[in-house]
């Protein structure tokens, strides 16, 4: 596509919409972007940004070719509505950055699933490198995809954590090796149904063909049980059997074979912990094993692996409490996977932004791991009305109480968990932001 004069609207001046301005602004194209928020709300703003309107989205944007939408927009406003009336195209940034890709020799490895993508991402792409490879990181984590010079570096490797919302607003986009995580109920503010958020997560394998490969979890009861993803050679992979011949668990032994050549380590001795790490590290493995490399290579990989700030992230040990920081678990199976990951009791700091979650799953473990919950936020209600007979609950104004309430409730032994199950909007700007907070209360309390 030439895009050189190419009028494109920019729908959110987030994190990936800024990403997508300054590529537009680059390759010649003539952004025009409009931002909800107002003027004011922002500090300064790049030079190029001379075509923008604040505070609403007005019929400007379509006046344009191609509109280009951030994950926060929803699909359904009215703006975009009109937009479909007129057949003007409506892409996420992911989207507009695969158009951009030229070298058509370049893996495309795209990773979706409720829980366990961001590790899953950063450790494909750790073992990618560690093993000499070109590989980018990039998507739903870290830096947008049109963040980087794809369309004049030749990489050999493009390594994506994808989210349903930039899912939602694809037309070409297809990645050479799909990998299905997980799909659990997530995001039901932003959807009507469980339904459509899954038809969101399998749309990472709609334009695969049979050249491609989806990599699917079989342990998952909504992906062994749904059959249309696609075009794409299905390869399964699981910790409870032997699901393919390229990698597996068993004995608490992850096993790698490639060309006869097999080689194996401990779980304990990767550097993530819980049975969902063991499951994360071998479709991380299999990946990397699609990719011609050495098991005995992938395996030392794994273990140089230390896992993501964030997400179930040690921060201090303080007169015997151990402070665990998981700020990126915004949904209750990950609050799940925190739980079952600790063989102590836990003071829990739960509550945050409402995304319509049934904590309900979670009475059994709260009630057999946790000795208080302490609770804050927009959801704390909710929170203390679903446990109320199972556990003590400590309702708090902001996260600063919470850590000083749960220290102070805790005894010698315990572990002291944010895993908040919930969004960090109500509050922070995302679940960095909330998790670094919290470590910064902590590090308040060793001083």
């Amino acid at each position: 596509m030439n895009w050189k004069g190419k009028k494109v609207a920019v729908i959110g001046l987030a994190r990936s919409g800024l990403a997508a301005v300054q590529k537009l602004h680059d390759i010649g194209a003539e952004p025009f972007v409009s931002e909800m928020r107002l003027r004011n709300e922002f500090k300064a703003l790049p030079l190029y940004l001379n075509n923008i309107e604040f505070g609403g989205h007005s019929e400007e944007i379509l006046k344009n070719e191609i509109i280009i939408v951030s994950p926060g927009v929803p699909l359904s406003i009215p703006i975009l509505q009109k937009a479909r009336q007129k057949k003007i195209p409506i892409w996420s940034e992911l989207e507009f950055s695969f158009q951009l890709i030229k070298n058509t020799f370049t893996t495309i490895i795209a990773i979706t699933g409720s829980n366990g993508k961001s590790t899953t991402t950063s450790l494909i792409h750790h073992i990618l490198r560690r093993n000499g490879k070109k590989a980018i990181l990039a998507g739903n984590i870290g830096l947008p995809l049109s963040s980087f010079p794809i369309e004049k570096e030749k990489y050999e490797y493009i390594v994506l954590e994808v989210s349903s919302f930039q899912l939602d607003a694809i037309d070409k986009f297809k990645p050479n090796i799909a990998v299905l995580l997980n799909i659990t109920p997530d995001h039901l503010d932003r959807y009507d149904t469980f339904a459509s958020y899954k038809k969101s997560k399998l749309q990472i394998g709609k334009n695969q063909t049979f050249s491609d490969i989806v990599v699917l979890n079989y342990d998952d009861d909504e992906l062994r049980r749904t059959n249309n993803i696609g075009s794409a050679k299905k390869i399964l992979y699981s910790v409870h059997e032997k699901a393919n011949e390229c990698v597996w668990f068993n004995n608490d032994k992850i096993f790698i074979q490639s060309d006869s050549l097999t080689s194996f380590l401990n779980s304990n001795q990767l550097q993530i912990q819980g049975l969902h790490n063991v499951s994360n590290a071998i479709a991380s493995a299999l990946v990397c094993v699609l990719c011609k490399l050495h098991p005995y290579e992938i395996c030392m990989a794994l273990q140089s692996f230390k896992g993501l700030e964030h997400r179930l992230e040690w921060v201090a040990e303080i007169n015997n409490r151990i402070f665990i920081n998981d700020s990126k678990a915004t949904n209750c199976v990950a609050v799940e996977r925190a739980l079952t990951s600790f063989d102590k009791p836990i003071q829990l700091i739960m509550g945050g932004y409402d995304k319509n979650e049934d904590f309900s799953s979670l009475i059994l473990l709260i009630k057999r791991n946790v000795m208080n919950l302490i609770v804050f936020g927009e959801t704390k209600d909710q929170i203390i009305h679903t446990f109320q007979g199972c556990v003590s609950s400590i309702e708090v104004k902001d996260l600063q109480e919470a850590v000083q309430v749960a220290y102070k409730a805790s005894s010698p032994g315990e572990y002291i968990l944010l895993s908040p199950g919930c969004a960090s909007y109500d509050m922070y700007n995302n679940f960095e932001e909330r998790g670094a907070h919290f470590k910064k209360l902590v590090r308040g309390i060793q001083e």
